[in-house]
């Protein structure tokens, strides 16, 4: 082999080992939860409120980058029926993330959900906000009725992503 050759094949290895879908061929895995306790705060800061996590109900996941996710029910009992209705957890990731197909960057945000209902079909869909109470996404959920057992929260890996459950209701979850 002639060295231009040795470099083009060198070239061709290094896009390859950078493409995104090389860098994201590991499976998603839930994390133990001894190392889901070592990295959950016992409180989180949404739209000026410090409200404390529920540990019984936080996942921590690792994603196809690499990247951890964390997400967490908050406790918002003591809390104005507004808030209490627009916060009822916390997704914090060290990298970009897709949820429901809709794209979000490294950081902290705050989540609610709104049931509406369309015929006698209950529509469930996962608003997302930023720390300072922003919306940034309404993303309707899909359900799974063989789901056992149902949690309130829970993160499963299913294929090489993961989807991010709010009791029967869920949405895939993929780094990128």
């Amino acid at each position: 082999m002639n060295r231009s050759a040795g470099i083009g094949l060198v070239l061709l290895l290094l896009a390859v080992l950078a493409s995104p879908s090389f860098a994201q061929s590991k499976p998603a895995t839930v994390q133990p939860e001894a190392r889901l306790t070592k990295l959950l705060p016992a409180t989180v800061f949404l739209d000026g409120e410090n409200v404390p996590t529920q540990k019984r109900n936080s996942s921590l996941v690792e994603l196809q980058n690499g990247k951890l996710l964390l997400a967490a029910l908050v406790d918002t009992a003591g809390y104005s029926s507004g808030y209490q209705e627009k916060y009822i957890g916390v997704i914090e990731s060290q990298g970009g993330f897709t949820l429901g197909g809709k794209d979000f960057g490294p950081g902290a945000y705050g989540f609610g959900r709104k049931k509406t209902n369309q015929g006698d079909k209950e529509i469930i869909t996962l608003c997302v906000y930023d720390l300072g109470g922003n919306q940034l996404a309404e993303v309707p959920m899909d359900k799974n009725e063989s789901l056992k057992p149902v949690r309130p929260l829970q993160i499963a890996v299913q294929g090489n992503g993961a989807r991010l459950y709010l009791g029967p209701y869920y949405l895939d979850l993929a780094g990128k």
